[in-house]
């Protein structure tokens, strides 16, 4: 079996040495074929979906987790608990991160009811009802209590051993150890030796089954100061949170994925856990190893550990769905800033046979100097320093937006612009696109694919990814498959249905000097 990998990458480094990427369906099945039969998936007793990609070309695996749970699940008063989960998970459990965990504790448990008594203060301070006497109340009692949190928490610190896991992998020879969430889902990737697989196993079984949130209170005030830095003093950052806000509403995707300013301060410990207790369950989550191993081996290492984390029922989906737009929506953000302009209109999610027709879509539009808008509105008006798309705007389990990305060179160009971009609209719903273009988008696609599949961790990435959104690790080959099939007919025919004026939100920034 391990020869197939060495052909198959020889086979694409020749493709790509002779600047050819356009393949066809036979082609991308043989090399599908020759993937899928060095990989394995199977399912744990407690619904933990697992895939084993065997390639020898170094001794080194990659090793992803992904859990389909993101922002888009949180309630919105507990906007950034996903977030600040992945945070949190890092800290270590009862027997990592600690020196004494049986010492640790009482004062663990001292933090924990200090910290939920201030959280209720707080919070019955910001009730308009309530008199000023009963808030001077409120505001002393938590002077007091803020002062024996701090003593609790320095207690608790001397038994704190910071990044132990990040020290055990260091040691382990590790590249890449890292973690991201999104609104769609939460992932936990790492690099490693291929004779460190036990080590990963107990390391992140650990992680899922014995998590212990330590210093809560001061990790909260670090994710309050990354958003500071990354969003609050950052225009086009809150000018993309605005897009979503008016997208979306009150629906999953309508919220950062790292919270809000004022509500990130008031996430309580309670609800972070009974969030963590009733969506991070083992059938959300898919384990991708990639790499150096053997399949029966590696399978009773995982399951040794992984198939210790305990079932739980299916939490029920976010009762609130995305609402068809009744009109145009469009929004201004006064900041001390360059131009910048974002319009977008609603789409389906992934789950529509239409998904890769978008993505084809969009770098026709702006993928390239030769693509439509790129040419139109940077090279031949020079209206704008750059312009993009994204054929899914903020993630795509749900219903999502097809949106463009704008730097105006000067804000009077706004309108101008948006018109240009709906001219080119106009004209794709007349008369399609030509083959010529279809053809370039399909090379490049594809190229972006091979690029992928040069690697462990990439291969790890999709395959983990598309077994959660899809329920197919092998829909990489199918995506493939479904864009050589695309015409200029499913692209007249998406813009004809999609690019509507009531389906379009449209946000600006506006200097105020």
């Amino acid at each position: 079996m391990k020869g197939y990998f060495k052909i198959v990458i020889a086979i694409l480094c020749f493709i790509q040495s002779i600047n050819i990427y356009s393949i066809n369906s036979s082609e991308i099945e043989k090399i599908k074929i020759k993937f899928t039969s060095n990989t394995r998936m199977y399912t744990l007793k407690n619904g933990i979906r697992v895939i084993l990609l065997q390639n020898k070309l170094s001794p080194t695996i990659a090793c992803y987790i992904k859990i389909g749970v993101g922002s888009a699940n949180e309630p919105f008063d507990q906007a950034g608990t996903a977030h600040f989960l992945e945070h949190l998970l890092f800290k270590g459990t009862r027997l990592i991160g600690t020196t004494n965990f049986k010492k640790e504790s009482p004062y663990l448990e001292e933090i924990a009811k200090l910290g939920g008594e201030i959280d209720d203060l707080k919070l019955k301070i910001m009730e308009p009802l309530v008199d000023r006497k009963a808030r001077d109340e409120y505001s002393k009692k938590i002077a007091v209590l803020q002062k024996q949190l701090i003593k609790a928490e320095q207690n608790a610190s001397q038994f704190v051993i910071s990044e132990e896991d990040s020290r055990v992998y260091s040691l382990a020879g590790q590249i890449g150890y890292n973690a991201y969430t999104s609104q769609d889902v939460t992932n936990y990737q790492i690099k490693l030796p291929k004779n460190r697989l036990e080590l990963w196993a107990y390391m992140e079984s650990s992680r899922f089954q014995d998590p212990v949130f330590r210093e809560y209170y001061q990790e909260r005030d670090v994710i309050q100061e990354e958003r500071r830095m990354r969003f609050d003093s950052n225009p086009h950052s809150r000018l993309y949170e605005l897009f979503n806000s008016v997208a979306f509403g009150f629906s999953p995707y309508g919220k950062p994925v790292i919270g809000y300013a004022n509500n990130i301060p008031n996430l309580k410990l309670g609800d972070t856990r009974h969030f963590y207790d009733t969506q991070y369950i083992p059938s959300r989550m898919v384990i991708a190893i990639s790499g150096d191993i053997d399949y029966e081996a590696s399978l009773e290492i995982i399951k040794k550990y992984f198939e210790k984390i305990p079932d739980r029922p299916e939490p029920p989906s976010p009762p609130i769905a995305f609402e068809e737009s009744l009109g145009r929506k469009t929004a201004e953000l006064t900041a001390d800033s360059t131009p910048y302009l974002i319009t977008g209109w609603s789409k389906p999610s992934i789950q529509s046979p239409d998904s890769p027709a978008y993505e084809v879509l969009s770098r026709i539009l702006t993928d390239g100097q030769t693509s439509r808008l790129v040419k139109k509105i940077v090279i031949d008006e020079k209206l704008a320093q750059s312009i993009g798309s994204e054929s899914a705007v903020p993630a795509e389990k749900l219903t999502t937006q097809f949106a463009f990305f704008v730097a105006p060179y000067e804000e009077k160009n706004y309108g101008k612009i948006y018109d240009l971009i709906n001219t080119q609209l106009d004209e794709i719903k007349k008369n399609g696109v030509t083959d010529k273009e279809i053809e370039r988008v399909k090379n490049r696609i594809f190229k972006s694919v091979i690029d992928s599949l040069n690697s462990n961790a990439g291969m790890a990435e999709l395959m983990s990814y598309y077994e959660l959104m899809k329920h197919d690790y092998n829909y990489l080959f199918t995506y493939l498959d479904q864009i050589q099939k695309i015409t200029s007919a499913d692209i007249q025919r998406i813009a004809k249905q999609t690019f509507i004026e009531k389906n379009n939100t449209t946000v600006w920034i506006n200097n105020n000097n």
